[in-house]
């Protein structure tokens, strides 16, 4: 396999961090720790019932277990957010939490297989359903008042709501999030002699662009790692296949349709544009200007953005392509905030600290200082919250564009979560890297994982 010099410093953060951005994608959550005993259960509330009072003078103390807080890339915005709670509404209220980096996200599993109060976690989508059979992760609608629950969620993406949702219940409200973009290196679109102002908007376009780009300047024309997991997930989507079945009973990803996006795929890759490497050293590959487009998560927008200022270029983006005429089904990357409180009284400080986050200002603290999306929308409007921010980083409006058709990134089932999204992975990196038969190599890796289920 080809590899790619590592770049500058900054250029290696940002792709190292990467690794830990698309937490919806399949081993970001390994399902390596040992079932724990469920802690004491914090009294179901109802939609008439109230938290007990919190105590300023005696502050609760709440843990909250963050990827974030261990990145170089995200730690002092996260850190920000939690220190703002703290000086703000936490000394109001009296709450105080503590941040716990969890850059492998094996620490609160071993936490709480040790007996350790684990309150809060910075979680991913796909193995949200192993911790919520093994680790006591609980639904919000069994934690929270259901008045005060209803009315915070208001003004919260009706999408990015289904995103933590197990058979009908919130067991993760969509914390850090993103999706895809198409980052375009505008220098090299010039010397290929295309317009960066009218980006590519099929898979189609795409592969003509990127042979255009080749043969004009030498350098890969598109990169999307195989090994990426979550993206995958909307190529499949936007040609009209489906990844799991709705009762979440078995995988469907090797229908007829699922195929032929797979096989889009793997016909670009071989087509001598396509560059070659893992997640990491595409996104090296591009930041350091080597690349004319990349798929990527919108998170790394500003790692990005500080590459293409360093190398003398410009970057430029688009949503995710498109089959034709079909308007293309992004996935979401990213987190949740899973809770575990153990006590009515650690409920009410946890969910002080769950309406900061996830208030606008969190939310505006996230976006501009972390770079993941603003869940509450109308903040990118809003002078006092994000507009200057994202009039001056225009690209977030294609993703903010993107929110109103996202699909949920698969929550895979239960107890065989890790297992489920390696094969799946495995499954795509052979299609399309080799010159395997897709549809039997799909249609194995579904039977298998099917089978296990059963």
């Amino acid at each position: 396999m080809q590899r790619w010099t590592k770049g500058t410093s900054l250029i290696m953060a940002i792709a190292a961090a990467f690794g830990l951005t698309a937490c919806g994608g399949p081993n970001n959550d390994p399902d390596g720790a040992a079932a724990a005993e469920t802690p004491s259960a914090a009294s179901e509330a109802s939609a008439s019932s109230s938290l007990p009072a919190l105590d300023p003078a005696n502050p609760t103390k709440v843990t909250f277990y963050s990827y974030s807080l261990a990145l170089p890339t995200m730690k002092a915005g996260m850190e920000q957010l939690i220190d703002e709670f703290n000086e703000t509404a936490g000394k109001e209220k009296g709450v105080v939490v503590e941040g716990v980096p969890d850059a492998t996200f094996q620490q609160y599993k071993a936490d709480i297989s040790a007996g350790k109060p684990v309150d809060i976690v910075q979680h991913a989508f796909s193995t949200l359903d192993s911790s919520r059979l093994s680790l006591g992760f609980k639904a919000y609608e069994d934690v929270f008042p259901k008045e005060e629950l209803d009315k915070h969620l208001e003004g919260i993406s009706p999408n990015a709501l289904e995103l933590g949702k197990i058979d009908g219940k919130m067991y993760g409200l969509a914390f850090t999030f993103s999706t895809p973009i198409l980052f375009i290196n505008g220098k090299l679109f010039e010397e290929a002699g295309l317009d960066p102002n009218t980006p590519p908007k099929t898979w189609d376009e795409v592969k003509k662009a990127a042979l255009q780009i080749k043969e004009k300047t030498g350098k890969d024309g598109f990169g999307l790692a195989p090994n990426n997991g979550w993206t995958t997930e909307g190529i499949i989507l936007s040609n009209g296949g489906t990844i799991l079945s709705a009762d979440r009973k078995q995988v469907e990803f090797a229908g007829d349709k699922s195929v032929e996006a797979i096989r889009m795929w793997q016909d670009l890759y071989h087509s001598g544009a396509h560059a070659v490497g893992s997640d990491t050293e595409v996104s090296e590959q591009f930041m350091a200007g080597n690349l004319g487009m990349l798929i990527q998560s919108t998170s790394m927008h500003s790692g990005i953005k500080k590459a293409s200022e360093a190398g003398g270029w410009k970057v430029y983006g688009a949503g995710l392509p498109q089959f034709g005429d079909q308007p293309s089904i992004p996935v979401n990357s990213g987190s949740v905030l899973a809770v575990r409180p153990d006590s009515d009284i650690k409920a009410a400080a946890v969910w002080e600290f769950v309406k900061f986050v996830t208030g606008n200002r969190g939310y505006t603290i996230i976006t501009s200082q972390i770079g993941y999306l603003p869940l509450r929308t109308s903040l990118a409007d809003d002078p006092n919250g994000l507009k200057d921010f994202v009039e001056a980083n225009p690209l977030y409006r294609i993703n903010l564009d993107q929110l109103s058709r996202i699909h949920p990134v698969a929550i895979w089932p239960g107890e065989y979560a890790a297992e489920i999204a390696t094969a799946f992975t495995d499954a795509i990196v052979k299609s399309v890297m080799t010159d395997a038969d897709v549809k039997e190599t799909l249609t194995k890796a579904q039977d298998d994982i099917n089978g296990m289920l059963k």
